[in-house]
């Protein structure tokens, strides 16, 4: 399709598997733009994290992420560098972004996180809970918007009260009834 011949292309990637790394982390670079971390600074906690909940749900339960998801679990174990360049451009990247964030809330006193990344990573591990398993399983197709967002409101009000200051009142959450 390129229009070159397969000696050009190997020119620029050294095997199958190095040209499949850098197809899988071009696509994630594509699926997960970045956060925009400066728009969030302005926004009361409780808000920002419903956003970027919400924003991260959107992106990993969609069928294009879910099916790269799968072909790159399907292909790690034979081929790790696949897995460690869909990690590097997805979700390594898009947690240090969050971190980012959860840093300067840190430094400014709305949230105890000693480790912004750790912290992080259970923001987003709490946000999918097994809503992504569900989907990779063929357990369901589909989610419904409201299961999506009862899942958030209650990821966003569990990391708030786990990294709230100790002794600092609690962060106000709407909460979603089911």
């Amino acid at each position: 399709r390129a229009g070159v011949s397969k000696a050009t292309v190997y020119s620029h990637y050294n095997s199958k598997v190095a040209l499949f790394a850098a197809i899988v982390a071009r696509r994630c670079g594509k699926m997960i733009p970045s956060l925009a971390i400066g728009e969030f600074a302005a926004l009361p906690a409780a808000e920002a994290l419903s956003r970027i909940g919400r924003e991260f749900i959107a992106l990993l339960l969609s069928p294009d992420a879910i099916s790269l998801y799968r072909m790159v679990l399907a292909s790690a174990t034979r081929f790790p560098d696949l897995g460690r360049a869909f990690y590097a451009a997805g979700p390594d990247r898009i947690s240090a972004q969050l971190a980012e964030y959860l840093r300067a809330l840190a430094a400014n006193g709305t949230l105890d996180a000693d480790d912004p990344r750790l912290a992080a990573e259970h923001f987003f591990g709490m946000v999918l809970g097994h809503l992504d398993l569900r989907l990779l399983l063929g357990l369901t197709q589909t989610l419904s918007p409201g299961e999506c967002e009862r899942q958030v409101a209650a990821a966003v009000r569990a990391f708030l009260r786990a990294y709230s200051p100790i002794g600092a009142a609690p962060i106000p959450v709407a909460r979603v009834r089911p």
